[in-house]
């Protein structure tokens, strides 16, 4: 043996910075892997936590930004993957050793719940670093603070967003800032500050509204935080099933659909639990159903008012805000017109300013205890609410004129028959019932008591009826 092998055979036996996972002889030669230091070691550097959630696990890895939701076979090729690079590096790297690290690893990464449950609030992950709400300051991303969400633009603070703010204010006028609060609240994954649904409506149409949510809305929030069920589906309407709709929910920050359907919607009241921030039963395929607490922003668009009966509470979470940009679609002067209010390229930009700015916005609003809505998203939404009034809407159309001091009244089982006859000849669905629609009759004054006396002739027996009320025969 050469004397240049001897000192490099004596150097590595004499090395003292050798791993600690590494199992030496006393001749410093490598014999054994101690696996749970090793896979210790893995974690701090590649992080992995396997949760548990109903009766099944979870898998999460760190990106850099956010934990990122895996499956079972990504989170184990990972561990398998960063194993092999440190058993290599050693030069005691074999596809037993490996498997073996990577199944250690899977095991020390298991917690005995769930941290990503109650997720924070005050803080949200962004590709350069995490704003925290309170200071405004930018901090390093943490994966002891379990976010989930992450958002892959860059933030900026103090950056304006003049184009941004041109477009939005051109297609959504004095709304343009509940907006911005709503989309600074879409970065926060709660539901307890405001219940709200937001529908966007253009009545005519064409105004590229769904190309504003595309290129900046979309963007801003971040592809992986939104899913895109449609009203139909969340509700269990017009022939589709809401078993497995809602699951898609669980993680989002923001479920964006553009495109109401002009059907009626059956069950109306779902929307009302899933922006209620409470605790909401959602089941997935093959999987038992599970209770969680879901904070999806309730995004949708629409080219007609959505069809639905409105009860008090929804009436108090539903916004609708009017599109106000003129028709843009197969309109070059529109187009040319647009192009001198804001430059679409520096919008896109302009993105990592916008998100601190809304999310101020949003803090400013959580602060007053509302809201800015203003006086056009009252009134459409006001308009709307009395459109849906299905008891209002029949009255209007078959209520007749009584005679002043007249003591009679339909008859509850008339009045009801006539109102379902109404429903037929309207084509319009709805699951309302008599003692409902009696209920609402009361609540709009009509009180009830019992007479003879019936606009279509008097009774023998005395039935109960709506004093004062008489209403059309519909065939």
């Amino acid at each position: 043996m050469g004397k240049t092998e001897q000192l490099e055979q004596n150097f590595l036996a004499e090395r003292t910075d050798k791993p600690d996972w590494l199992i030496c002889n006393e001749d410093g030669k490598p014999t054994a892997v101690n696996y749970l230091k090793l896979a210790d070691e893995i974690l701090k550097n590649s992080p992995l936590t396997v949760a548990p959630f109903g009766d099944d696990m979870n898998y999460y890895m760190f990106n850099g930004v956010n934990w990122e939701q895996v499956k079972k076979e990504r989170a184990t090729a990972q561990a398998k993957r960063v194993a092999m690079h440190y058993l290599e590096t050693e030069d005691v790297y074999t596809v037993r050793k490996m498997e073996d690290t990577a199944k250690t690893v899977l095991v020390q990464a298991q917690k005995s719940y769930n941290p990503f449950e109650k997720q924070k609030t005050d803080r949200v992950a962004f590709k350069n670093g995490t704003y925290m709400l309170k200071s405004g300051e930018m901090v390093g991303n943490n994966p002891e603070d379990y976010l989930i969400n992450g958002h892959k633009i860059e933030a900026q603070t103090g950056k304006t967003s003049p184009n941004i703010n041109a477009w939005g204010k051109y297609m959504f006028g004095n709304s343009w800032q509940y907006l911005k609060e709503i989309l600074g609240y879409a970065f926060i994954p709660e539901q307890h500050t405001f219940n709200t649904i937001t529908v966007l409506l253009d009545e005519t149409g064409g105004s590229g509204k769904s190309y504003f949510v595309d290129k900046i809305v979309k963007p801003l929030i971040g592809q992986d935080n939104i899913t895109a069920k449609d009203i139909d589906t969340l509700t269990g309407s017009n022939g589709k099933s809401a078993r497995f709709g809602t699951v898609a929910l669980i993680n989002k920050l923001a479920n964006i659909h553009l495109d109401i359907p002009d059907t009626r919607i059956d069950m109306p009241d779902v929307l009302k639990t899933l922006s209620g921030g409470d605790l909401v039963e959602v089941e997935g395929k093959g999987v038992n159903s599970i209770s969680v607490e879901l904070y999806a922003l309730l995004m949708f668009a629409s080219n007609n008012k959505p069809k639905m009966s409105v009860s008090s509470a929804l009436l108090q979470r539903m916004h609708l805000v009017p599109v106000i940009a003129p028709t843009v679609r197969d309109n070059p002067k529109e187009v040319a017109h647009r192009a001198t209010l804001w430059d679409e390229s520096e919008a896109i930009k302009e993105l990592g300013g916008f998100a601190i700015e809304c999310i101020e916005d949003f803090k400013k609003a959580k602060e007053n205890g509302r809201l800015t809505v203003n006086s056009e998203i009252e009134e459409a939404t006001q308009d709307w609410a009395t459109s849906q009034d299905l008891v209002a809407s029949y009255l209007q159309e078959a209520r007749r004129e009584t005679e002043e001091g007249y003591t009679g009244g339909i008859s509850k089982r008339v009045a009801y028959s006539r109102f379902e006859d109404w429903l037929r000849d309207n084509k319009i669905e709805s699951k309302m019932n008599r003692k409902t629609f009696g209920t609402i009759l009361e609540q709009k004054g009509y009180l009830s008591a019992k007479t003879r006396q019936h606009p279509d002739g008097d009774s023998i027996n005395p039935q109960w009826s709506f004093i004062g009320l008489d209403l059309e025969k519909y065939s």
